[in-house]
């Protein structure tokens, strides 16, 4: 497997490149071994490394000490500047230099890092590209992999992004891509010291271990005992399903007179919550109307769900100045919504429209997802930036967008290459709300209804969107599917037979039943054989979910015994896919 070459790093503060003619110290180093409980692709997560602290003194005389970690599968590091008193960051000279014949995965979004994520090779990587009708200088967003020409992957990312401006990368020539922090471009001020986010490689032979790596969790604190005294098993912090109104009618699935029904309709989905989108908290959408109270009817629909065993998430901007409601920039705009949201029964927020990764953008997360956890509410960050591990410091982050996800399905199509890319890029980097399991025919566009379904398995979340109308899954073969998917697993496996950007074939483990996902995302139809003896299949029954004659019909066999050699084959469609679930049979007492 090909590695990075040599190349320079450094941290830029008040004019001084401090990575620059420097004098290395003795290393101080010691070893971390751990494991913690984690909410997702699997159950229990590892953080097991050498840990390295290497005094330095730059050029300029600074004393400062870079921090390094060596994992079994990547390696981190960071800055720690000591001092007091403000100082003005204006950047870093780190630098990745990568093989030039690699291919990269990426994308450049870095607005709201909803890009379509497309392979470049390393020595082609464009300096300049058009965007909106005009040319820029071009941003990789993060999490991008690399696949290395004699095998092997790396994602490269940023982990414990905290009080520091987003990383982007710049390419500048010659695979070489250089540090940039496009929302600060004029660096930013810091008081006191001075401590960068983790820089991070993750290193892997195959797709599997980039899948299931645990560095960058493992590189974040844990939660705070004070604010999770139970961590992950703390019932606030429940994971589940829900309908999104937005996705089913835009701002108009906002409207009071239209919320009793989706609180029944989503019970029947066997949904966990109803998602209430963009519109509410205005007088347009009816929740004053009449001289109703906004908080008091807010009360009514929490107690009408609870009733019917739901929770409700309420969707809340970021920005001021837009129509649908006021903003959260302000302390004093945070504590008056989360303090009526706990008062009223809420159980989450969705707050949207960040559309940047400035440090003071990301001191608002973090500043959010502090004082949410003082009210046991959960949040759902959109319009946002990449995932980096704070879900370990913060559980009561419960999903985040920050991904081009099935939104855009409304009003297009996603390429079937980005589908099948993003399992080994984005999601590798944490959880993602992506809007999978659409079942209307109008919404397949290249897609079939089985590949719509395993993609639910594929494109975890914690919580979980439904895109459709939730009558057209009260409607669908697929329903009880729909209300039996789990939505955490306890273990996952990237199978042989995958391709970064062409097949996916994914199996999740939740207690004794495996789910296994496979997704064709060619444009011309392929048949896929996998082993199923990773599953003991002896004694278990199959439950097979095929794509029907149409894009839109499926075939579903339950109780089927798995092949006795364990292997199976069959033919996907052009954007088709294929679901197996094989568990124990189930038994059901009754009379006699």
């Amino acid at each position: 497997m090909s590695r990075l070459e040599p190349a320079t790093l450094g941290m830029v503060v008040d004019g001084q490149d401090l990575g620059a003619g420097v004098t290395l110290g003795e290393p101080r180093t010691r070893q971390e071994s751990e494991t913690f409980p984690w909410r997702g692709g699997k159950s229990l997560a590892t953080n097991l490394c050498q840990v390295s602290e290497i005094p330095i003194r730059s050029g300029a005389g600074v004393g400062w000490t870079l921090e390094a970690r060596v994992f079994n599968d990547g390696a981190a590091f960071r800055f720690r500047l000591p001092g007091s008193g403000s100082r003005t960051v204006q950047g870093e000279s780190t630098v990745w230099q990568l093989p030039r014949q690699a291919t990269v995965w990426l994308q450049t979004d870095t607005d709201d890092y909803e890009g379509e994520y497309h392979p470049v090779t390393a020595g082609q990587l464009p300096l300049r590209e058009k965007a909106d009708n005009k040319e820029r200088t071009t941003h990789l967003g993060l999490p991008m992999t690399v696949a290395f020409a004699d095998g092997g992957f790396m994602l490269v990312s940023e982990a414990a992004l905290y009080r520091y401006s987003g990383l982007t990368l710049n390419p500048v020539g010659d695979a070489k891509l250089r540090a940039a922090f496009e929302d600060d471009p004029g660096g930013w001020q810091h008081t006191g010291e001075i401590l960068s986010p983790w820089r991070v490689a993750i290193l892997s032979p195959d797709l599997n271990g980039i899948v299931n790596s645990d560095v960058i969790p493992a590189l974040c604190a844990p939660p705070d005992l004070k604010l999770f005294p139970e961590g992950l098993a703390a019932p606030w912090l429940r994971p589940g399903k829900a309908p999104c109104t937005w996705m089913v009618y835009g701002n108009d699935g906002a409207q009071w007179d239209r919320q009793k029904w989706f609180v029944d309709v989503s019970a029947a989905m066997g949904c966990e919550y109803l998602l209430v989108d963009a519109g509410w908290r205005t007088e347009r959408w009816g929740w004053m109307k009449d001289g109703g109270d906004l908080w008091a009817r807010a009360a009514e629909l929490c107690k009408l769900a609870a009733d019917r065993g739901l929770g409700i998430i309420l969707w809340h901007a970021y920005p001021e100045g837009r129509d649908d409601g006021p903003g959260l920039t302000t302390i004093e705009a945070r504590e008056e919504l989360f303090q009526q949201c706990r008062k009223a029964g809420v159980k989450g927020v969705k707050i949207d429209f960040f559309n940047s990764e400035s440090k003071a953008v990301v001191e608002a997360y973090e500043d959010l997802l502090q004082r949410s956890a003082r009210h046991k509410l959960l949040i759902n960050f959109h319009g946002a930036n990449k995932p980096t591990g704070e879900v370990r410091t913060w559980p009561n982050e419960i999903t985040r967008e920050g991904i081009r996800e099935q939104e855009y399905v409304l009003w297009g199509t996603l390429p079937l290459p980005h589908y099948g890319a993003l399992p080994f890029t984005r999601l590798a980097a944490g959880h993602a709300d992506f809007l999978p399991g659409y079942v209307q025919k109008r919404f397949l566009k290249n897609t079939t209804a089985l590949f719509q379904m395993a993609s639910v398995i594929v494109f975890t979340s914690p919580f979980l969107c439904w895109p459709d109308n939730p009558e057209a899954y009260l409607h669908s073969p697929l329903l009880q599917f729909v209300r039996s998917v789990p939505v955490t697993w306890d273990e996952t496996r990237v199978l042989p037979g995958s391709t970064i950007g062409d097949t996916v074939i994914l199996a999740r483990r939740k207690a004794s039943a495996w789910y296994i996902a496979m997704l064709n995302c060619r444009s011309e139809s392929q048949t896929l054989k996998i082993d199923l003896g990773f599953a003991a299949p002896g004694g278990k029954e199959l439950t097979l979910y095929e794509d029907g004659d149409g894009g839109a019909e499926c075939r579903i066999g339950s109780g089927l015994k798995p092949p006795q050699d364990g292997r199976f084959s069959v033919a996907l469609r052009a954007g088709g896919g294929c679901i197996l679930v094989i568990d124990t049979p189930k038994t059901f007492t009754g009379w006699r």
